[in-house]
This record gives structure tokens, sequence and C-alpha cells, in this order.
């Protein structure tokens, strides 16, 4: 049975018997107040987010949520400090936005109970806009890390807005794209150019995909944040890209996780299944081979026992004929005589 959207953020969290926290819900929360005790955190206020979204036709600003923390300024850590720690953490398309990726799983980690949930929803690059930039490097959130950085660099804004592209008229897709002429990009180098400096010389926050993933990619950079004890979560579940977005639950632990446990167990995965299904084909064929393998041998076996059993048949015949012919009672006679005379 294929699992719902919401279903596969909620891996591992009840929120009916626990507390947690929402990032960035806006209009769609994953989890509302009435099923159970939630805390919406957003990067502005109520206010401010319906300003913002004002003039959207997307965006039905009487829906958007009441915030509950502003995270900015401050850390979530000291936002939150009242209230955790706390059982989860749900963040629906958000990794991707924030410029100190190392940091900010630092926060969420600060304010999570060992054993908390960090639940993810990520796009995956292939089936959205992100589709020309290449994936994050670790050294890339690393000198982020160093930096504590709060806002994207002029050179992730320059690769946001020069690298943006829409298929066959969508941001995103579910499809694989398999012709690039396809691909139509919305903005021009120059428009790159002018908004990176832009943003460069006003410091002025742009928000963009500071971060890009595969599922693949996303795995191998915690497997590499690990490496630099500088992860203090395990995976916990893994679901691959459904639409334009794979989901990733996380379990807070004590302890920098080694690299070594850095193993998404899939519970719903293509290609898990995928595999399943070829090892599966081998498996069926290799019995099917020794089925009739066996059956050979069987056939053989008893070709080879009829073969006998005519044989024998034939030999019972053969002398049941010569003891009763005259020529060999006669010399049966003749046999018994010469003993009797000691002639044997």
């Amino acid at each position: 049975m294929l699992l719902t959207r919401n279903k596969m953020l909620l891996h591992s969290i009840n929120p009916a018997q626990q507390v947690g926290v929402e990032i960035g819900p806006l209009t769609n929360p994953i989890v509302t107040r009435d099923m159970g005790l939630i805390y919406y955190v957003d990067h502005a206020s109520t206010a401010d987010l319906q300003a913002k979204y004002a003039n959207d036709p997307a965006t039905d600003i009487s829906k958007i949520v009441a915030v509950d923390y502003v995270w900015g300024e401050k850390s979530l850590t000291e936002l939150t400090q009242d209230q955790q720690p706390f059982d989860y953490l749900i963040a629906s398309h958000v990794i991707e936005h924030v410029p100190d990726l190392i940091g900010w799983l630092g926060e969420i980690r600060a304010i999570l109970k060992p054993g908390g949930v960090l639940s993810l929803a990520i796009p995956d690059k292939r089936h959205c806009f992100d589709y020309k930039r290449h994936t994050t490097r670790t050294c890339d959130v690393f000198e982020a890390y160093l930096h504590r950085r709060k806002r994207p660099s002029p050179r992730q804004i320059f690769d946001y807005v020069a690298s943006a592209v829409s298929y066959q008229g969508g941001l995103t897709w579910s499809e694989a794209v398999d012709d690039a002429v396809k691909l139509t990009h919305y903005h021009s180098l120059h428009d790159a150019q002018a908004i990176a400096k832009s943003a460069f010389e006003s410091q002025a926050y742009h928000d963009i995909h500071c971060w890009v993933f595969t599922p693949s990619s996303f795995f191998k950079l915690l497997d590499e944040i690990a490496a630099l004890g500088l992860l203090k979560f395990e995976v916990v579940q893994l679901y691959e890209t459904e639409g334009c977005e794979f989901f990733v639950s996380l379990r807070a632990v004590d302890h920098p996780v080694y690299p070594s446990l850095i193993q998404p167990q899939p519970e719903v995965s293509k290609t898990l299944s995928k595999v399943l299904v070829e090892e599966n084909k081998v498996l069926q064929e290799q019995l099917q081979g020794k089925h009739l393998e066996q059956q050979a041998i069987e056939k053989k076996a008893e070709q080879e026992r009829q073969e006998y059993e005519q044989a024998r048949s034939h030999l019972q015949a053969c002398i049941k004929a010569m003891e009763s012919s005259k020529f060999w009672q006669m010399r049966m006679l003749w046999l018994k005589l010469k003993q009797a005379l000691g002639l044997l």
C-alpha cells in the first residue's frame, strides 16, 4: 500500500502523545493544533508573512498559521527555552534554504530529547528547477558552518538564479527528464549577476535553495559530516523520491554518529523494490533451472530403470526357456550321474 505524504513525514511520530515543532508550515501544516501540542516556527511573524504573500494568488493569507517563534536573530535554543526539549521537529522543504546546514542541524538537536525525531521533506534536484545545478559538497556546507553564515552567499544566489529551469512549463515534475532541450531557463546570466551583486552590496536576505540534493548525495553528505564529528543524528527511515521530493527521518543521539551508522533502511523504496524484484527474478530463474535439471535426472533414471527391468525380464525368460528344454533336462541328469560315479 502506498503511503501518503503526511504518513511518511510522521514516521516514528505520534502527535497526539508528543510535543513537537514544525518549521515553515505557512498555510499547510503537517501537524495541526487539533492533532496535538505543536509549536510553529518561521523566519517571519504571522503579520509579516501575510504582508509578504498578500499579492500571491497561490496563497490564501487567511490560512497562514499563527507563528509561535520567529527564528532569525535568536537561536532556536534561546527561542524555545521555556518549552524544550521536544519529541520531534518537522521541516518540509526547509533544509535546502538554510545558509548554515551543519549549524542548523546542531540547533535542532539541541532542542530535541535524546531519541527525538527530525522529519524532513527534501526536493530532489532531478525533479525541480535545480535540475542543472551540481549537488552540494561537504566542503561547501563546512565553509558555511565555519562562517556561521546567516544569509546565502553571492555565489549561491548567482548559481540559483542562473541555473533555474522549467520542464514543459513546470517548476517541478515527477517523470525523468529525457530531453534536455525541453528545459527552459528562467533568467539570463546578466539577471544572475545583477541580483547577486545587489545582494552582496546591500546584504539583503534572498530566500533561495542554498543546497541541492538527490537521495544518494544527501546521504553521502551526512556520512561525511558524521566523519567530521559534526552530526548527532542517526538515520531511521528513508522514503525515496515521490513526485519531486524524498523523505528522511533522523533520530537524535547523544554523541556524534560514526559514518558506518549512516545506513538508511527503506520501508517503502522504489530502488529497493526494483532490486528485490530483480533478485527474485534471478532466484526464480535459478529455481526453474534446478527444477528442469532435476526433472532431466529423474527422467534419465527412470529410463535406465525401465531398460534394466526389460533386460532382467528377458534374461529370466531365457533361463526359464533353457530350464524347460529337453536338452537342459538330459544334461542335468547326466551331471547328476557323473557326480554319483565320482567323475566330477
